[in-house]
């Protein structure tokens, strides 16, 4: 409260000229996340300032005070308990977490701790195993799969977090009632008496996972997975690199951004899809490919100075890597059809881009 007095004081010309706590609430005890145990506590207060019209901002007003709500929720505060003394961790908002249930308040608290490094970057010590797979927009994730209760063979697995290209990363709160831990060792016990076979094959968790739990429609075949048997915890931090191939409009040297039109490159390979996309071979593809264009709209995307670029030479057909400024030259020529090209693409920027050879 008196850090959020300050900042309104020093910001604007604003006083606050009363404030008081109107809850202070525990909400959950956790002894297993660190050596020491941990409360969560939620925080409501009012603060009275002297002219509440000179406020920008009005979300948070209730009857002329300042309250504790803001765009990310109410705050909840976390402490460690220490000789029976609370020492104040920091805050979290109820608007980006899930505070509703045990299972909930506890994924909230490890991301909590692990962005403070004060946990290992991991749920599950032990054996890991990294999926990585295709998202419907053709990038690539990838998922960190552990075993929650016992290791082996007997051992049922589930996925821990995933991340996309981008880097951002997604930790997996079970929907249970129960704490984490009862949740795994009830599915454990299931599997142990047989009744949750999938639960013990890996693959299959991650097949699950993918089509039921990240949404966005997505599915994917066993075979579009890269599976990692051997993988650690920082296997997983290294973000997946995607390779994308589309068209590339409004490149330019004066801005970073660039409009991106995602297609499908088909071959005979995927001659399984094409009667349900009315291709016929021998008409739609004389040179032995076929552009699949579904919809037109163009994603942002942004290079940096260190992005590479390349084109084919018109001798060899081998790429050759040319400036920034060589490539905005070179695809001038082209009006009436662009060539599409690969890019490569990681952390939220493009790596690369290379014209894609047409046989």
């Amino acid at each position: 409260m008196e850090q959020n007095i300050t900042s309104y004081e020093n910001s604007t010309d604003i006083k606050i000229i009363d404030s008081q706590i109107t809850k202070l609430e525990k909400i959950a005890s956790l002894d297993e996340l660190l050596a020491t145990p941990l409360e969560i506590w939620s925080l409501e207060y009012r603060l009275k300032p002297d002219d509440p019209t000179k406020l920008t901002m009005t979300e948070n007003m209730v009857d002329g005070f300042i309250t504790e709500e803001g765009s990310m929720g109410k705050p909840i505060l976390i402490f460690s308990i220490m000789n029976s003394t609370p020492q104040y961790l920091g805050v979290i908002r109820s608007g980006e977490n899930d505070m509703s249930s045990p299972a909930g308040q506890e994924m909230a608290v490890r991301v909590f701790l692990e962005a403070n490094h004060q946990l290992p970057h991991e749920t599950y010590s032990g054996k890991h195993i990294l999926v990585k797979f295709p998202l419907t927009t053709g990038e690539t994730s990838q998922l960190l799969l552990s075993q929650p209760v016992i290791q082996g063979a007997s051992g049922i697995w589930s996925v821990e977090r995933w991340k996309d290209s981008n880097g951002n990363e997604y930790y997996n709160t079970p929907q249970t009632d129960v704490t984490i831990a009862e949740y795994y060792a009830r599915l454990q016990t299931l599997a142990d008496e047989g009744e949750e076979p999938a639960q013990l094959d890996p693959l299959q968790v991650a097949m699950n996972y993918i089509s039921n739990d990240i949404g966005m429609g997505q599915h994917v075949k066993l075979d579009q997975l890269v599976v990692d048997n051997e993988a650690t915890a920082d296997d997983f931090a290294i973000t997946p690199e995607s390779i994308l191939i589309g068209y590339v409009f409004n490149l330019s040297l004066e801005n970073h951004s660039f409009d991106f039109d995602n297609i499908e490159w088909l071959t005979m390979e995927d001659s399984a899809r094409f009667k349900g996309l009315n291709i016929n071979p021998d008409d739609d593809m004389p040179n032995g490919f076929y552009i699949l264009n579904k919809y037109t709209y163009t994603d942002p995307l942004e290079v940096t100075e260190d992005t590479k670029y390349s084109i084919v030479d018109a001798n060899s057909g081998a790429l050759k890597e040319v400036s920034k400024q060589e490539f905005i030259e070179y695809f001038k020529q082209y009006t009436d059809f662009m060539p599409p090209c690969v890019i490569t693409k990681k952390d939220g920027y493009v790596t690369s881009i290379a014209e894609k050879y047409m046989p």
